[in-house]
């Protein structure tokens, strides 16, 4: 299976909306750890691709003889990418264009027909049980406004498993549809593109960690967040296509939490 990291290391001076974490070197260390993490430690993916779009110098031969050693291949490429678009557009703009920019320039990503997407700074502590329990050739994680307290449906772009052709066809440009000045994020356009589809997220809850550019906060999730994540993923509350059972539960979860907030409201 092939792992596509995408990472902006020197983002210093170059304006890019909403970062909290700009060091260079602590944003480098980040990134390294992620790659090396999943070269020893994800025993499932056999490919790693990582794009760096601020076209930073570094030599990652010692990271690519040790995918090497493990029996993987790791597969590096840096470019430049329009930053006056990142900082009119927002992040989410680098992000979309570092993705097209792999695709169109990875020999990994050219010969295979799907890839999970992480955030390159993040690992995910059970990779290997997400790889072997998702079949689905697309998997992607819906969280809906009903029973997040969002404004808008979302699918989180963070992690994600796609077809390639399906992200060819509907997502490859989905980054030049977003206003992040105007709160119409990456993750908002890929709703709107995949709403249609059938589709089913992962089987159980991924364990990210690793700590948000924008925030500068962990993802990793305190014990009561991780236990409601883990009903969330158990009732379907993730997926676009829904049986009706999960359709069920789900209304029955979005009622429990409106008469939650009016409670609250009343004191």
């Amino acid at each position: 299976m092939v792992l596509l990291l995408h990472g902006a290391i020197d983002i210093k001076g170059l304006g890019v909306p909403s970062m909290n974490i700009v060091d260079i070197e602590i944003r480098l260390s980040q990134y390294l750890n992620s790659i090396e993490y999943a070269i020893l430690h994800y025993k499932t993916i056999s490919e790693i691709v990582f794009v760096e779009n601020t076209g930073y110098k570094y030599d990652y031969s010692g990271l690519q003889e040790q995918a090497t050693q493990n029996g993987k291949k790791l597969e590096i490429i840096s470019f430049r990418g329009d930053y006056s678009k990142i900082q009119q557009k927002g992040k989410g703009f680098g992000e979309g264009e570092s993705i097209k920019y792999a695709l169109n320039n990875s020999n990994i990503l050219k010969q295979c027909h799907q890839f999970f997407k992480l955030t390159g700074r993040l690992i995910v502590k059970n990779m290997d049980e997400i790889v072997e329990t998702t079949r689905s050739p697309s998997s992607f994680i819906y969280h809906p406004k009903t029973i997040y307290r969002i404004s808008k449906d979302h699918i989180e772009t963070y992690f994600y498993k796609v077809d390639k052709n399906v992200y060819i066809e509907y997502l490859i440009d989905a980054h030049q549809d977003i206003d992040e000045s105007d709160f119409r994020y990456l993750e908002h356009v890929f709703y709107e593109k995949l709403s249609f589809f059938d589709l089913r997220s992962f089987k159980i809850t991924p364990l990210i960690s690793g700590f948000s550019g924008t925030s500068g906060n962990p993802y990793d999730l305190g014990t009561k967040r991780l236990i409601i994540e883990k009903i969330n993923f158990f009732i379907g509350v993730h997926n676009l296509k829904k049986t009706t059972i999960e359709r069920v539960l789900c209304l029955l979860l979005s009622c429990l939490f409106k008469i939650r907030r009016l409670f609250k409201w009343s004191q």
